[in-house]
């Protein structure tokens, strides 16, 4: 199918991206050229201390998606920021999992033959 379209599944990823995850990458970008502001250093000084070219931070700063995630931790490194990016995904904070596996729960706990033997006090 994707080959109807002329487009690869890669290019597919990019251009089907939903517009709140789009918006969290632009606010992300934005987020990031304000750190990079405020330390003072320009878009090559910040290329250069983290090993990437200066087109790949203005991507980034734009919230591009095609930016790899190496990229994106190291650039928050370099900016001393990178202490929260382990949290994104944390389950602790996964409010939608959590619903779900308390549905997958049994709704009744049925006593088996010889579970008495179990706690024999």
């Amino acid at each position: 199918m994707y080959y109807l379209l002329g487009m690869s599944k890669r290019t597919m990823a990019k251009e089907a991206l939903p517009a709140s995850a789009a918006n969290a990458l632009a606010k992300l970008g934005q987020d990031i050229r304000a750190a990079r502001v405020r330390r003072g250093i320009t878009a090559a000084e910040l290329a250069e201390r983290a090993f990437i070219s200066r087109l790949t931070i203005t991507r980034l700063e734009k919230g591009h998606p095609g930016v790899s995630l190496g990229v994106l931790a190291h650039v928050l490194w370099v900016l001393e920021l990178e202490g929260n990016l382990g949290a994104l995904a944390d389950p602790q904070n996964d409010r939608l999992g959590t619903l779900l596996a308390v549905d997958a729960l049994p709704k009744y706990v049925r006593k088996k033959d010889g579970d008495d033997k179990l706690y024999d006090i």
